[in-house]
């Protein structure tokens, strides 16, 4: 767990180690509701930690907090003797949190993974070297060198975890914290984690991971165990932990065949005792003071010193000034872009998107013209038919991009903890919309002309291309927009639909600007919608006494440009704050 590399400035000064403190910590819902109740512990460097409980007793609640995701009502933590909610931004590399889910690339292979977390996650001048060593080194400390070229989705379950912990390994974190793992593991899988696990913590890493079915307590140096109601019912070792919670077992229970998960069922079960008086019992023991409050309060440094080797470097630090971490320069904005924008062409191709995304234009495009050379239309409806058609290219687009954010929401979730992608993140999204509409444009625009004839000659071509890749480009910047605000994938289409619907409406093209009121007609005249109709319109014949193709193009664009700015501001807000949460 060592950096090779640590004299170096500009890299990585590799794993130290790291104390972790909880200080009264209480996290309290809007509502009122109890999440966590006066929470408060010691963990020692390069410790393993087994935090128990049953459901809804707050444990990936105070994972959260500990990780700096969900700041706590009252009550602070501290590493090293800092506040960490103080500096978020100096410990952002030097916490590692492997959430529920696998927040991974499914069409990723593992070697991709991880190398794409170097870029990230190491300083901005790692060499090419250091990063593929870096790659290299975790693959063996996690067990994967066997499935290196293997995509993520065809892992094993235990596999994707051993991921997820090499990809939180990457920057030299000094603390790991692990939720528990969605997908159920076996427990000979179990023992595999908590096993590897405890090999990193004698390397130096303080760790806490999530054990609902307490398999892993044996294995730890300590126990946490949480009652509902967010309150602390015991913390310390576990075979105390054994011998204290069997004490607390009610009458009649046969003690003999019970053994610590079981003794923690029947004592967290709520209809047998509130979880606020196991915390008060807790706090009346002994153990209390030993485990807690004397730690806590640097109480019998020397005592502690014989059991903590670990110690040295705290106390021996402990007379200075107590500063964060130096934050080392990660990736740059251009590198960040350039890093997603790869991996979203190496998605695309993967999963077969880009087929879908290339063919669908096209289609869409030859049916409607198909429709318009075979139908006589009455000229009266011609408006109608034009606004149909832009409505057509801005729905179309919109739907091609409404799943694309949402469907990485768990991925930059994870990455945005130790670095800013926000801005990086959407532009990679807007450099794949512009490429799209540019080609939706071209097919349009070709499609239209060989089927009516290349009226209007290059600039009729030229001016009809340029307004449906505008269209494309709204469409699918709302479709992004859409993927950003919804919380369920069955709700993305509806979004879609309430961001173009309107334009269709406001446009000219069903309801004649005139039978508008004025707050309507102002909406009409920033909306790009219109001007892209008004030029259709032109360009094919009509209306062109009363419309100036050039004006509307200039202005089209114009208000293209003003609300694709006003909706990426939007999204990255969004973005921002999906993480935070």
């Amino acid at each position: 767990m060592t950096d090779p590399t640590q004299n170096d400035s500009e890299k990585v000064p590799g794993t130290t180690a790291v104390l972790l403190q909880a200080k009264g910590l209480t996290i309290h819902t809007p509502a009122g509701v109890s999440l966590l109740s006066d929470i408060s512990f010691h963990v020692e460097p390069g410790e393993l930690v087994a935090l128990t409980g049953l459901s809804r007793s707050g444990k990936s609640t105070l994972l959260q907090s500990l990780a700096g995701l969900l700041k706590p009502t009252s009550g602070e933590v501290l590493i090293d003797g800092i506040n960490l909610y103080a500096n978020l931004k100096a410990f952002r590399s030097s916490i590692g949190f492997v959430p529920a889910e696998y927040a991974l690339q499914q069409n990723l292979t593992v070697t991709e993974i991880l190398q794409e977390g170097t870029r990230l996650r190491l300083p901005r001048r790692a060499s090419t070297h250091d990063r593929e060593q870096r790659v290299l080194t975790l693959l063996a400390t996690v067990g994967l060198t066997q499935v290196t070229d293997c995509r993520v989705g065809l892992l094993s379950m235990v596999e994707k975890r051993r991921l997820s912990i090499a990809v939180e390994l990457i920057g030299y974190p000094g603390i790991l914290l692990l939720d528990k793992s969605a997908e159920l593991l076996t427990p000979f899988e179990e023992l595999q984690i908590t096993i590897l696990l405890r090999e990193l913590s004698r390397q130096g890493l303080t760790i806490i991971q999530v054990d609902e079915r307490s398999r892993s307590a044996g294995l730890s140096d300590r126990v946490i165990f949480l009652v509902p109601g967010g309150s602390l019912a015991w913390f310390g070792p576990p075979d105390e932990a054994f011998i204290y919670l069997r004490s607390l077992l009610p009458r009649g229970v046969v003690k003999d065949l019970f053994g610590l998960k079981e003794a923690l069922e029947i004592l967290g079960n709520p209809q047998l005792h509130e979880g606020i008086e196991w915390a008060k019992r807790f706090r009346d023991h002994p153990a209390y003071q030993k485990y807690v409050d004397d730690p806590l309060d640097n109480r019998y440094p020397d005592l502690m010193l014989q059991t903590h080797p670990l110690l040295r470097i705290r106390l021996r630090n402990s007379s200075q000034e107590k500063l964060p971490p130096a934050t080392i320069p990660g990736a740059s904005v251009a590198q960040k872009l350039i890093l997603l924008i790869r991996r979203n062409a190496r998605l695309l191709w993967r999963d077969k998107t880009l087929f879908l995304m290339l063919a669908i234009p096209p289609l869409i495009a030859l049916v409607d013209s198909v429709l318009a050379s075979t139908t006589r239309v009455d000229p009266a409806y011609q408006p109608m038919i034009f606004g149909l058609r832009v409505f057509l290219v801005l729905l179309t687009s919109g739907l091609l991009f409404q799943n694309e954010i949402f469907k990485e929401r768990v991925v930059y979730q994870r990455e945005s903890r130790t670095s800013s992608l926000a801005f990086p993140y959407i532009l990679s999204k807007v450099w794949l919309v512009g490429i799209l509409a540019i080609y939706q444009g071209l097919v349009w625009a070709i499609i239209h002309f060989v089927a009516t004839g290349l009226t209007g000659g290059l600039q009729g071509f030229s001016n009809y291309t340029i307004t449906i890749f505008l269209v494309a480009f709204i469409g699918g910047i709302l479709g992004l927009l859409a993927s950003t605000v919804s919380r369920s994938a069955m709700t993305t289409t509806s979004w879609v639909l309430l961001f173009t619907l309107p334009q269709l409406l406001l446009s000219g093209s069903v309801i004649p600007l005139a039978d508008l009121n004025s707050p309507f007609r102002f909406l009409s005249r920033v909306n790009p919608f219109r001007y892209a109709f008004e030029t259709l319109l032109a360009i094919s014949g009509y209306g062109q006494e009363f419309i100036n193709v050039d004006r509307s193009i200039h202005w089209f664009t114009l208000a293209t440009l003003s609300l694709c700015l006003m909706i990426l501001l939007v999204a990255i807000q969004q973005g921002t704050e999906s993480a935070r949460t």
